[in-house]
């Protein structure tokens, strides 16, 4: 059987707005595994990064067909939703007796209602879509029925069937490494955001599942809240990997939890050290999660960037949020990155539930307080799956149109402020953050240190100064 793995024609406008030269156009890390476990079990693969490669519909459509695949896998998220649909649309009028295959973080949070509204897809794979994909392709290679697939939502006419849940995967180590040789023109062609790397190639990578914090505006629907990860042998097998292979250089680990195993994480560093591989790389953390120790190992191993989710500078809408930390940890985090030797970046979102004129004043001291080195100010909003998706009309208004969801539009407007009270603070956060002396030499050392970055620099600084 032969299947195509692909991502929505959606554009980098669309997904970034003013920033789209500053977007990343890496490719997906998810789409990758299911390449490689599906090839694993025998089937013809063909993966499109269509978001990545900012095609749009009809020149995804044009490969599509051209592969005569006899299934169409999409993975979406919320915003590309109406993508998907329309390429499965376009794909099954060209393509009669395809088969399409709808997955990701959209329709796992809001299968029915997916499904419901957008008839082109036959079948959704709801959660962690690895084993489920196996099965399912075995059991349309003609080896069984579609009810005793665990994990699927699919059509039968004009019902919809539910079966039972798939159990999360116990032992991540068991999927083989993703399937980066189906990705034409990897890595060149698949560009990094340009402020997020130092050097050049690139590469993405997810190590560990789940999350067990409970922040109302974050979805678990996919990986769920048990927290699990690949081994320390895993992630550097993969990362030596891509540098033996593809010549990747520098590693972006795009997962929540990165830091949160200590014990994987001093193995990870331990091993990097002793591979002396010429690489960089950064990861994602929570400031109750990291420690001097374990910062100083990290940097040793290369790392130069941590990206922590600070969200507000006020304390009561830390607590109304769930973040389940404190301003004062969040300070004692950061100085503690900076003594190590690695640069923080902070991540912003203005209107909270509870969200006031003066809690955005706090939100803006608080981040000029802070010695971080970049930071990203994003508009809350409630997605799917989420508690604040299910509350959002205890905290203000909202405009739950799935195409706005992008974190760049107003969509949720917190009681007693407007729109235009949140696209100020936005701009005015984010201008007086880079328009400062510390900030613009930072940017101007990081050019001296790898001028290949320069056109990259010079596309998001255009989108920056459109931002503001």
């Amino acid at each position: 059987m032969k299947i195509l793995l692909t991502t929505p024609p959606i554009s980098l406008e669309e997904r970034y707005g003013n920033l789209a030269g500053a977007g990343s156009a890496a490719p997906s890390l998810g789409i990758l595994l299911l390449a490689a476990v599906a090839r694993q079990q025998g089937h013809a693969v063909v993966v499109l990064e269509a978001a990545a490669l900012n095609l749009g519909l009809e020149a995804t459509l044009a490969q599509v067909v051209a592969a005569r695949p006899d299934v169409l896998g999409i993975s979406s998220t919320t915003l590309s939703i109406f993508h998907a649909s329309a390429l499965a649309t376009a794909a099954k009028q060209q393509l009669p007796g395809l088969r399409t295959i709808i997955g990701g973080p959209h329709v796992s949070a809001a299968p029915q209602e997916t499904m419901q509204r957008f008839p082109a897809f036959d079948i959704a794979v709801l959660g962690e879509g690895e084993a489920t994909l196996a099965a399912l392709l075995a059991t349309l290679a003609g080896a069984g029925e579609l009810a005793a697939v665990e994990g699927i939502l699919y059509r039968d006419g004009a019902a919809l069937h539910s079966t039972a849940p798939r159990p999360f995967l116990r032992d991540l180590d068991q999927l083989p490494l993703p399937a980066w040789d189906l990705l034409e023109g990897f890595p060149g062609r698949y560009a990094p955001a340009p402020f997020k790397v130092r050097q050049l190639p690139a590469a993405s990578l997810v190590s560990s599942r789940g999350c067990p914090n409970h922040c109302i505006f974050c979805d678990r629907s996919v990986f769920g809240a048990r927290c699990h990860g690949h081994s320390a042998d895993y992630v550097v097998t993969m990362m030596q990997a891509l540098h033996r292979d593809y010549g990747v250089r520098e590693f972006s680990f795009e997962d929540d939890t990165f830091v949160t195993f200590k014990k994987r994480l001093n193995e990870i560093c331990d091993q990097l050290i002793a591979a002396r591989m010429k690489i960089s790389w950064t990861c994602l953390g929570r400031v109750d999660h990291v420690t001097p120790e374990n910062l100083a190992l990290m940097q040793r191993a290369g790392c130069w960037q941590i990206s922590f989710g600070i969200e507000s500078g006020s304390q009561l809408i830390l607590d109304t949020i769930g973040k389940g930390v404190t301003l004062e940890q969040i300070r004692s985090a950061i100085h503690a990155t900076r003594q190590a030797g690695i640069l923080a970046k902070g991540f912003f979102i203005v209107g909270h539930p509870g969200e006031t004129a003066e809690t955005l004043r706090q939100t803006i001291d608080f981040a000029l307080e802070l010695p971080l080195n970049d930071i990203s100010v994003t508009m809350l909003t409630p997605f799917p799956g989420t508690e604040l998706y299910r509350r959002a009309a205890e905290f203000g208004s909202f405009d739950d149109d799935w195409r706005k969801l992008n974190l760049l539009n107003a969509v949720f407007i917190p009681h007693g402020l407007t729109a235009a009270d949140l696209l100020r603070a936005q701009q005015e956060l984010t201008r007086r953050f880079y328009l400062r002396p510390r900030v613009i030499v930072d940017y101007a050392g990081r050019l001296l240190r790898n001028p290949r970055m320069l056109r990259g620099l010079l596309r998001g600084g255009r989108s920056f100064l459109k931002s503001i």
